[in-house]
């Protein structure tokens, strides 16, 4: 393997006895989106190699931190696609935008919800998003995008071959080298939970030793759940910050997601309590050696050694990689389980916690809303949208939910006024005119406060998509019959003095004529007892057929 620069972009190559391919990479990825402009280096990715019509095997792909283009083939094929690309880069065929817009869109990639729950909207937390922004995103967005990602200073290379192809030309602009994006956490205390299926995932610092810990739990949760699962699936993705992200997800078979619940977590339980097998530890190893040897005759190792380049790392050879998967102990294996699990988020199956397992509830709603002007909901009074200079918030029914105007990540504004606040924790606020008395003032004050850099435009919904105002539910058990024994007692109060106004007239009054204030009186009343009465039967009639 070795060092070289190919028109001042780090490169590594290698020869390989199977087919030539190389691949070139720039350091950006999802991770690098703000959830305002999610999708945009996807479709950057799509736009430069849409109508290249290479021959040989192509492929691209976007990844949380990397962006890269792959092809295998002669040196003539390799040539004609990556210079292509950079030839792409420079002047971008912006005519077709709207054609592959289209082509992005309806490729949707399938979203993982566990970053969110860890890391937010933002970072790392942006994966876990649909790609609302994609119908709004503009030539002038994909330009900035492009000149401060894509840049010569800001790529590497890499060569499985003998030599560099030639008429290889790499022509891209300069720029900075970008820092790997943060990894902030939103989770106050771990190992925690939140709902949504069966998976698990941590984030340890990288290593030989994290590496097999990984494989070594992928054959236990396969061999503990084969029974329970249709399939099980397990990676390690390392980081350009020197940690890792180890994940591991079930599909439970049917009516099995409780007790694939508990097997993984019996399994998580089991590792963290220092049950390692040595001679399953020593088996991946083996493996893992054999692997590295193979990776490296097909130059599958190259990859990795540009993302390292990218990062500030050095090429690491064969023979260091080797020697630091022959030290992976079990006791570093034990030692790398207790410290994953000390990081774990847990994904349990709707309507089911771990509690009971020692896990703490992720947090899914805001601790407290800012103080500010409150607004009631229609029919609903226990619904409140509170707006102040800290930000807005909504209470009502259980639910506290508050984002800072300084820590909005984006906003969704449909046509018909309402709003959607995403907090940078992954809070998000709902504020519908239809639902809030006076909210229109409210989404004024939200349209002025959010910069427009974060604001992404929906598409008109249907009115059976907006939101309703449905009436509170009334009161049920003891409180109702206290209600409706108060309404009885007033019944009976304007009954009774009606009665005695009625008996008192007709006993001889001091005229034959009654007076107009017996009469108002009278028929006041007369009136207020029957609605309290009414009301008294309605409240009763209620609770009965409740109870029954």
């Amino acid at each position: 393997m070795r060092r070289l620069e190919v028109d001042g972009i780090p490169a590594v190559l290698a020869p390989v006895t199977g087919p030539a391919h190389a691949g070139l990479v720039f350091r950006v990825g999802t991770a690098d989106e703000p959830l305002a402009r999610r999708g945009i280096t996807r479709l950057v990715e799509h736009l430069v190699t849409d109508g290249l019509g290479t021959t040989g095997r192509t492929s691209w792909t976007t990844g949380p931190e990397h962006t890269w283009f792959h092809v295998q083939g002669s040196p003539a094929e390799t040539t004609e696609f990556l210079t292509g690309v950079c030839a792409a880069l420079r002047n971008p065929p912006l005519d077709r935008l709207a054609t592959v817009r289209d082509l992005v869109r309806g490729a949707q990639p399938e979203r993982d919800p566990l970053p969110m729950w860890r890391h937010g909207a933002r970072g790392f937390g942006v994966v876990s998003y649909p790609e609302w922004a994609l119908p709004g995103l503009t030539e002038e967005h994909l330009r900035e995008w492009i000149t401060r990602w894509f840049t010569r200073d800001n790529a590497a290379l890499w060569l499985a071959g003998d030599e560099v192809p030639e008429g290889l030309r790499l022509d891209l602009p300069s720029g900075a080298r970008q820092s790997p994006p943060p990894a902030a956490t939103t989770l106050a205390a771990t190992p925690a939970w939140f709902a949504g299926g069966v998976g698990w995932d941590t984030v340890i610092a990288r290593g030989p030793g994290a590496a097999v810990f990984a494989n070594v739990l992928e054959r236990r949760v396969h061999r503990e759940l084969r029974d329970l699962t249709e399939h099980t699936r397990t990676e390690y993705v390392p980081r350009s910050d020197g940690t890792a992200r180890i994940l591991t997800v079930a599909g439970p078979l049917p009516d099995r997601a409780e007790a694939a619940l508990g097997g993984l977590v019996d399994v998580l339980a089991a590792v963290r309590a220092g049950q390692i097998d040595p001679d399953e530890v020593a088996a991946v190893v083996k493996l893992t050696c054999q692997g590295l040897r193979d990776s490296e005759s097909r130059g599958a190792r190259l990859p990795g050694q540009a993302f390292n380049l990218l990062a500030g790392r050095e090429v690491q050879t064969l023979e260091e990689a080797l020697a630091e998967v022959r030290a992976v102990t079990a006791a570093e294996v034990a030692r790398v389980a207790s410290e994953a699990y000390a990081a774990g988020l847990l994904m349990v199956p709707s309507g089911s916690t771990a509690e009971w397992a020692g896990y703490t509830a992720a947090p899914a709603m805001s601790e407290a809303v800012p103080p500010g002007r409150v607004h009631r909901g229609r029919r609903d009074r226990a619904l409140r949208l509170i707006s102040g200079d800290e930000g807005v918030g909504v209470t009502g029914h259980g639910v506290v939910a508050a984002v800072r105007w300084d820590s909005c990540a984006a906003l969704l504004a449909w046509p018909d006024g309402g709003r959607r606040l995403i907090g940078e924790d992954a809070v998000t606020v709902r504020v519908e005119p239809t639902l809030y008395r006076g909210a229109d003032r409210v989404v004024r004050e939200i349209d002025a406060r959010i910069p427009p850099r974060l604001r992404i435009e929906m598409p008109p919904r249907d009115r059976d998509h907006i939101p309703q105002p449905e009436p509170a539910p009334r009161d049920s058990g003891p409180r109702r019959y206290v209600t409706a024994a108060v309404c009885g007692v007033l019944a009976l109060f304007f009954l009774s003095g009606g009665l005695w106004i009625l008996v008192q007239s007709l006993a001889g009054a001091e005229t034959d004529n009654p007076r107009g204030e017996e009469l108002l009186a009278l028929a006041g009343s007369l009136v207020f007892g029957a609605l309290f009465a009414r009301y008294c039967w309605a409240m009763v009639r209620e609770s009965d057929s409740r109870r029954g």
